[in-house]
């Protein structure tokens, strides 16, 4: 009886073995882009709003994300003096040197230095107001008139900034509230100076300066274009291409804050796609370079394909108390296959 129980034993070992020996050993799978572009960030940011979703098509040279810029408008009507700030500077830089990124000289650039002195005898004509509009003569010129509007008062000195009249830096004029200019209506008295030019400030790197020394511009035309200070100093615009023709894999939101380098998408190269199959390290001495490697897809149930393995990753990833190696399986195949479609590959 112990004779037949330890050959029933044995021959249930050697079943096992041979149950073993045949036993299939798969890898799940994925189908992937061969060529996969990542796009990023260029600089801490804001992302514009954008329209693109994940699974359209694009070409190389679509604009996928803009991100928010800096601008710089003109403050007045004038010329452009002199121009400190290059493409790719540092704001912080040009301005510690310099004292500011750039000049406007503006067109109405005459001031009167004035004061209350001479002003006719009335309280009233003694309290001056930020923003009144007034009207003055040359002393030595009575029909040579301007006006202008006060745009500084400390005590009985004020500047005056000249909007009409034609003058030249010393002539000295009398002030008047009144547009008649009688006795009762004057405020004081001033010597026209010319106004010092306009300082352009900002922050930030340079990635586009829009103006030349000498060129005329008017009141809120774009001078300068601005991006955080951590974008590079070769970067010229703002927006992101797509890199390659593809399908997009959108990975950040309209209108969100991005860091320098996050991720905003990926454009997978549809004309080259691999089968990238997830091998347990206990199984990884079944493959090698070069091998032919039966491929089950999900989507084409009861078919099998043929494909070679072209690349083993050296690096695995840990999962569940085991570690992975991405065996890449190149394909010839003739269906269509999409990026994300399921596959199980038999090792053995």
């Amino acid at each position: 009886m112990k004779r037949l129980f330890a050959l029933i034993m044995m021959l249930c070992m050697c079943c096992s073995a041979a149950f073993a020996e045949d036993a299939q050993v798969t890898a799940s799978g994925m189908v992937e882009s061969r060529n996969v572009y990542q796009i990023t960030a260029p600089f801490t940011g804001v992302l514009k709003p954008f329209d693109w979703e994940t699974g359209d098509s694009v070409h190389a040279q679509d604009v996928l994300f803009e991100m928010e810029t800096i601008r710089i408008y003109a403050p007045a009507d004038g010329t452009v003096g002199a121009v400190f700030a290059e493409n790719g500077d540092l704001c912080t830089d040009v301005i510690a040197q310099y004292g500011m990124l750039m000049s406007i000289e503006k067109t109405n650039n005459l001031l009167v230095d004035a004061s209350t002195s001479g002003a006719y005898n009335d309280e009233d004509n003694r309290t001056i107001h930020m923003g009144e509009r007034i009207f003055f003569e040359e002393s030595n010129d009575r029909d040579n008139e301007g006006e202008g509007r006060i745009i500084s008062v400390n005590g009985n000195n004020y500047v005056i900034e000249v909007t009409d009249g034609d003058f030249e830096n010393g002539d000295s004029v009398k002030i008047y509230r009144d547009d008649k200019m009688t006795t009762k209506s004057c405020i004081g008295s001033g010597k026209i100076s010319r106004a010092a030019d306009v300082p352009v400030a900002g922050t930030g790197r340079v990635l586009s300066c829009n103006v030349k020394e000498g060129q005329q511009v008017s009141k809120g035309d774009l001078l300068l274009m601005l991006a955080a200070q951590d974008a590079e100093p070769t970067l010229a615009s703002a927006q992101m291409n797509a890199g390659q023709d593809g399908a997009l894999e959108v990975l950040a939101a309209s209108g969100q804050q991005a860091y320098k380098g996050m991720l905003l998408a990926r454009v997978h190269d549809m004309a080259q796609l691999n089968v990238v199959a997830e091998v347990d390290e206990m199984d990884l001495n079944l493959v090698e370079v070069g091998d032919s490697l039966t491929v089950v897809l999900d989507c084409y149930p009861g078919e099998t394909f043929t494909g070679t393995v072209a690349h083993i990753s050296q690096i695995g990833v840990p999962r569940q108390n085991a570690s992975y190696y991405d065996v890449t399986i190149e394909l010839d195949i003739k269906k269509q296959l999409l990026p994300g479609m399921n596959a199980t590959v038999l090792l053995k």
